[in-house]
Order: C-alpha cells, then structure tokens, then sequence
C-alpha cells in the first residue's frame, strides 16, 4: 500500500478514534456510565457479526531513526455482547516496539494467533466499548535456547478502545501492548506504550 494510503486509513482511524464523546483519561469514570442491559443488547445486535479490514501500526526503518504506518490484513468477528476475537494477531505488530534484538527477531517470526478480547459497552451513539485483550503466550527460540513469552496488553484502559459507525457499517478500535514478560520475569524490552490500530472495510452479518 502506498504512503499516501497509510496516511489517510491512520488518520481516518485518529479522527474516529479523537471525537468520541464519552472516553476521557479517567478510567474509572468511564466504567461508572454502566448500560442496562436492554442497551447492551442493542449494541450488540448492532455491532455482531464479522469484520474484514486493516491493522496498522509504526514500523520503524533500517536506520532506526524514521518511522512509517504500515498495514496488515486483519479479521475480527463479534459473537457475544461481551467478547470481541482478533484472528490471525499478527506478532510483527509488537515485535516493531520490542528494544532487545534477539526476541524482537524471534517474535517479528511468530506464528499469527488469535487474540481473545473482552468488552465492555459505553456508549449508544455512536456505540463505543472499551477492548481488553487477553495475554498473548509463544514458544520463541532466541539466545540459544526456548523461552515461553507472554505479551500482555493493557485492560480496562480508556485508550484501548473502539467506536463503531452504524451508518457507515465502520468499526475502528486500538489496542495497546502493556508489557513482556519472558520465562515468567517481567522485562522492560517494550521501547514505550505503543498503540496498534484497526479500522474495518467489510461488516458481514
């Protein structure tokens, strides 16, 4: 995809994302605006189903200085009023924001997974919900030997989000890598917090 093509999905997701009404920095001001569960469902009928779009995140260049959005193919469906489920996460996304080389090699290999995620409803219109992945575990082979790694993303956290356009048909959400462990030790080989983002071209019911 072309640069002017990334610009314009990362700053269409941005804008979405930026205008939402509800979704402030105090998370727990945002849970206390609790849905009755009549609102729930609506959201849900109204969202339910499957989704086809773009995944996009900062990759950094070869000089490690300059930065580019770049896209991946992403899927996600939506079967109940309390789950959302990424197919196919790819580990490249997080790998782009890992310092220490040997497992931001290893991981940029991994294997796709499936990224289970729960949701919590905020809003009617537009509908938006707060998006918190569950960890994330791989078997990685670096510095000569294996090692279990688990990618853990930030929960309840009114930066981890999405918003849907019922008009549009149009979901947008981001999500964001918390911290590493590796071997059950937590490290500090994520560069900083970093947000990943999908925006949706396709609702199939």
């Amino acid at each position: 995809m072309k640069t002017k093509q990334f610009v314009s999905i990362l700053f269409g997701c941005l804008t979405a994302l930026c205008v939402t009404s509800c979704l402030g920095d105090d998370t727990s001001d945002s849970n206390s605006q609790t849905l009755t569960k009549a609102q729930i469902a609506q959201c849900f009928n109204t969202v339910a189903g499957k989704y086809t779009g773009k995944l996009l995140y900062e990759a950094k260049s070869l000089d490690g200085y300059t930065t580019k959005v770049d896209t991946l193919d992403a899927s996600w469906y939506i079967p109940t009023d309390s789950t959302l489920i990424i197919t196919d996460f790819p580990a490249k996304a997080v790998a782009e924001y890992v310092s220490y080389q040997p497992l931001k090699a290893a991981l940029a290999e991994a294997p796709n997974k499936t990224l289970n995620c729960m949701t919590w409803y905020l809003e009617t219109s537009p509908i938006e919900f707060l998006v918190n992945p569950y960890t994330i575990e791989y078997d990685l082979e670096f510095d000569g030997k294996q090692h279990k790694v688990h990618v853990v993303f930030y929960a309840n956290n009114t930066y981890s989000f999405g918003v849907y356009d019922s008009e549009a048909k149009n979901m947008v959400m981001k999500i964001i890598p918390a911290i590493i462990y590796v071997d059950e030790k937590q490290t500090s080989y994520l560069s900083s917090s970093q947000l990943i983002f999908f925006s949706s071209s396709h609702q199939a019911i």
